[in-house]
């Protein structure tokens, strides 16, 4: 696979436009959010890869010979394991779409790799059940302090890496910060990945014992609606596997938009 320079990256910008599960790599694409992509061929690809950097990759394209299969397998090999390495990580995930081929390529049997599949979801709002939503909960409890916060889109742990420019370095999104008790217990933030007018949320609440008392859906409706006056609007992705997740995105008046799977990749020592 080669790496294209950030000025040619639009040239993939076809293999991902139009699906909201591809707006992480659109975000790339457009210079929103730091990463790199590669391509088989830097005229005519057949094969693009377009990695987030501190997420995960993004995959499309066709699989017209065996040639291709071994590149990609070599991208694996020889770029993404040495630098899963380098920062001391032993996984690595990719999106892509819902075709035979990347089962084929994907789950043979990859020396000291162990790779599993498992399917997620991208939702969208319905601001009508939002905004019945929003009415219904108190914007806070008096035990708890929330707060409007910018946040880092990338931890700091990646500040060394040499191809990410000081741009994103210094580069935050909004968030919104709940503490009880001088404690912070939930954090909803806005997490960098944006195209257009629509964006990507991460929201979790750090103790076990605080979950389930409703500090997540507080946080959310304060991030959303307060980006919604800019007219940004969110979207949620989280596996088929996390009811909690699934449970509050319904409740908050998301839909579900699309499936796709995503491979992932444990590095064997």
């Amino acid at each position: 696979m080669l790496e294209l320079h950030v000025d040619q990256f639009p040239i993939v910008e076809s293999f991902f436009i139009n699906k909201k599960n591809y707006i992480p790599a659109l975000s790339v694409i457009h210079g929103n959010y730091p990463g790199r992509v590669f391509v088989d061929n830097a005229q005519i690809p057949n094969i693009a890869i377009v990695w987030a950097i501190g997420r995960w990759m993004y995959l499309e394209g066709s699989l017209s010979s065996l040639k291709n299969e071994f590149v990609v397998n070599s991208f694996i090999e020889n770029v993404v394991i040495p630098d899963c390495r380098e920062r001391h990580t032993n996984w690595f995930e990719i999106y892509t779409s819902d075709d035979e081929q990347w089962d084929k390529l994907f789950l043979a049997e990859i020396d000291y790799i162990k790779v599993d599949k498992h399917y997620e979801s991208v939702y969208t709002l319905n601001l009508s059940k939002f905004n019945q939503v929003k009415h219904k909960i108190a914007s806070a409890e008096d035990e708890i302090e929330v707060r409007l916060l910018d946040f880092d889109i990338l931890p700091e742990s990646f500040y060394h890496v040499s191809y990410i420019s000081e741009k994103f370095k210094s580069k935050q999104s909004q968030g919104v910060q709940i503490k009880k008790d001088n404690q912070v217990v939930t954090i909803c933030k806005n997490n960098g990945f944006i195209f257009r007018n629509e964006y990507f949320i991460d929201i979790d609440t750090l103790a076990q014992a605080e979950r389930g008392k409703g500090y997540a859906t507080i946080a959310a409706i304060q991030l959303i609606d307060h980006l919604l006056e800019g007219e940004m609007y969110p979207l949620w992705e989280t596996t088929h596997e996390n009811i909690p997740s699934h449970k509050l995105a319904l409740k908050l008046g998301f839909e579900v938009r699309e499936n796709y799977p995503v491979y992932a990749f444990m590095i064997e020592e």
